[in-house]
């Protein structure tokens, strides 16, 4: 019953079966005491009294209804409070050697386990690591982890959630580049995945402390647009193993390796049109109408500005990685969608890259084009409006006091007490300085 408790679906109710569909009447083509519909002859006269008829069974008793509390993704189920700034949760999850040993020889596979926040049990759930060149690690050391709640059982959810992330922070020793970064992208209107944070222990060991960051997913889509149903395509890049990838972009040849996260399978169509577009379009003056056609161009605008004001090295825009893209099914045009912000707040030249010169196929034509440029500087401008610096810094010191025990006593860190203080306090200079950088650099 624990897991029947959990699962976030809609009260549902078992209506009565009509009485003839229970006890076998004349619904089902005959009578079920072998009377004449059956090919029977009637008794004659001198063959004695009639027998007594035998008695009708007792019909089988009505099942309890299963009650639980969602059926449908969209249902108003509240999940905020996993995504809460105001406290650490206490996250336990539990494997069998089985399991262990999969996730050891195979870690980007799924393995089952049961999973519990603050005494909230799922069971049979599906795990694997996540990361790869930056951020992996192994089970025995702090895991980037991924839990899937409907891998093993069908239609399983975690208060409306299909799965969570579980940010490890290795790579942010400040533990504070998500929660703040995602900020941002709210107060530029960008849709995002939200946070929170838990003290994770597996099979009864401190893993010490992790973020809960929100996967994009059917709800996720249901929560940022009028209408959810549209593709949503993962853009992060396909690695071979050691330093061997290959990063995604449009008009690149690789749109087949972009992953359908949700919505319908339609052979990448959508991705194609607009590759070829592009291809076709390139240095043509009219570049940016005719791609207009097919691209959220406000949304994209805010989306890139918000990129450069956290610093997001790994994005679209420097590193063609990290983000998703959505074709809104109200006027079937793609937008990007932020992811992993593990390397935000970096400047452009630490990683041998320019902000003046985007990587990302569309944002470097974009920066091309004198009328997408205007757009774009005009973008920044209204997003230097919308960063509230203080309600920053207001975060930055809210979310430093909460986690600095946890912080500190993390058995997993990777790094020492001072560069924890280190990190925080460059998160904090950035976020002083940043809005004055970039009205510098975009002439504003």
């Amino acid at each position: 019953m624990t897991l029947l408790l959990l699962l976030t679906t809609l009260a549902c109710t078992v209506e009565e079966a009509p009485a003839a569909e229970q006890d076998g009447g004349a619904s089902d083509g005959g009578a079920s005491d072998g009377g004449a519909s059956d090919g029977g002859t009637e008794p004659s006269e001198d063959t004695g009294p009639e027998p007594e008829p035998e008695p009708e069974p007792e019909p089988e008793p009505e099942p309890e209804p299963v009650v639980t509390e969602e059926t449908i993704p969209d249902a108003e189920v509240d999940d905020a409070w996993i995504f809460s700034r105001e406290t650490i949760h206490v996250v336990e999850i539990s494997l069998s050697a089985e399991s262990v040993s999969a996730l050891t020889s195979e870690p980007y596979e799924w393995a089952e386990a049961s999973f519990t926040i603050d005494g909230l049990e799922v069971e049979r759930v599906g795990m694997r690591l996540r990361g790869k060149i930056g951020s992996f690690r192994e089970l025995t050391g702090k895991p980037k982890i991924k839990l899937d709640f409907d891998q093993y059982i069908e239609d399983q959810r975690f208060y409306g959630l299909k799965s969570l992330s579980l940010n490890n922070s290795v790579v942010d020793c400040g533990y504070l580049k998500e929660v703040i970064g995602y900020e941002v992208f709210e107060q530029a209107g960008v849709p995002h995945s939200r946070t929170g944070w838990a003290r994770v222990e597996i099979n009864g060991q401190d893993y010490g402390l992790y973020q809960l960051v929100e996967v994009p997913d059917d709800r996720f889509l249901a929560r940022n647009y009028p209408d959810p149903s549209g593709n949503l395509y993962d853009g992060k890049y396909v690695w071979y193993g050691g330093w061997g990838y290959t990063l995604l972009d449009f008009a690149s040849g690789l749109d087949t390796l972009y992953q359908l996260e949700e919505g319908t399978d339609v052979g990448w169509a959508d991705i194609q049109e607009i590759s070829d577009m592009h291809s076709a379009m390139r240095g043509n003056p009219s570049w940016y109408g005719r791609m207009g056609a097919l691209l959220d161009w406000p949304a994209l605008h805010r989306m890139w500005a918000a990129e450069q004001w956290v610093g997001h090295v790994d994005g679209y825009c420097m590193n063609r990685n990290n983000y998703r893209i959505y074709f809104d099914p109200e006027d079937g045009k793609a937008e990007m969608i932020p992811w992993d912000l593990d390397y935000a707040f970096l400047h452009d030249w630490s990683w041998g890259l320019s902000w003046a010169s985007p990587s990302g196929t569309l944002a470097n034509t974009c920066w091309t084009n004198a009328e997408c440029w205007a757009a774009q500087q005009a973008a920044v401008a209204e997003l230097l409006e919308a960063v509230n610096t203080d309600a920053l810094l207001e975060l930055i010191v809210q979310q430093s006091a909460l986690i600095a025990a946890d912080a500190a006593s993390d058995p997993r860190r990777e790094c020492s007490d001072v560069y924890v203080g280190s990190y925080q306090d460059g998160v904090r200079t950035w976020v002083y300085g940043r809005s004055d950088s970039m009205r510098t650099s975009w002439g504003l």
